[in-house]
């Protein structure tokens, strides 16, 4: 696991130990950053289900402002410290934030800064569905632009359920893993 782009380009991450957690390969993660594009420069990224911290490093090195790292599990988020240390991220670079994904989200106001949401749940874990109901909320209730969900390409999100207030919803698969952009329509 390695940074793809940015300052930090080629640096090699620490990945966890076991198959408990599944980090985003980089054809992935280079096309996610390619549609959140050079918007990102400035801005704040939030990235759900954290796992290692890899989305977040990755959004630091290309530009990023500052980045809200969110998991449940101690343990990952013990990781994630550990990479951003290993890369030396400036500790007002980052918050890292124990909680449940979805309570959080449910919560989260959004800052006056252009934010960006990347959420890399457990494939066929559910969760997929619950957060892009909530990134439909925050789209059409706030000034978020974009999010961007990774998941199983054999798990389909159900999105007729969502309020459809401006937003536009696609999705481009990458061999085992497809990701679902929803996007501001303003």
């Amino acid at each position: 696991m390695r940074v793809v782009a940015g300052k930090w380009r080629g640096r090699v991450l620490k990945s966890p130990k076991g198959d408990a957690v599944r980090p985003t390969t980089d054809r992935v993660k280079e096309a996610m950053f390619s549609i959140l594009g050079p918007d990102l420069v400035g801005s704040v990224l939030v990235d759900l289900c954290c796992g290692s911290g890899g989305l977040g490093i990755e959004a630091l090195s290309r530009g990023a402002d500052r980045v809200i790292l969110i998991d449940k599990s101690r343990v990952s988020l013990d990781l994630a410290r550990a990479n951003l240390q290993l890369c030396g991220a400036p500790p007002d670079t980052f918050d890292l934030v124990r909680d449940d994904c979805l309570r959080w989200l449910g919560n989260w106001l959004p800052p006056e800064a252009p934010c960006f949401l990347v959420a890399d749940p457990p494939y066929l874990s559910g969760l997929p569905s619950s957060i892009l109901d909530l990134m439909f909320r925050l789209i059409s209730e706030s000034g978020f632009k974009t999010g961007i969900i990774e998941h199983g390409s054999r798990e389909k999100l159900e999105t007729d359920d969502c309020p459809s207030a401006g937003a536009k919803i696609e999705s481009r698969r990458y061999g085992k893993s497809t990701l679902t952009i929803i996007r501001s329509g303003r």
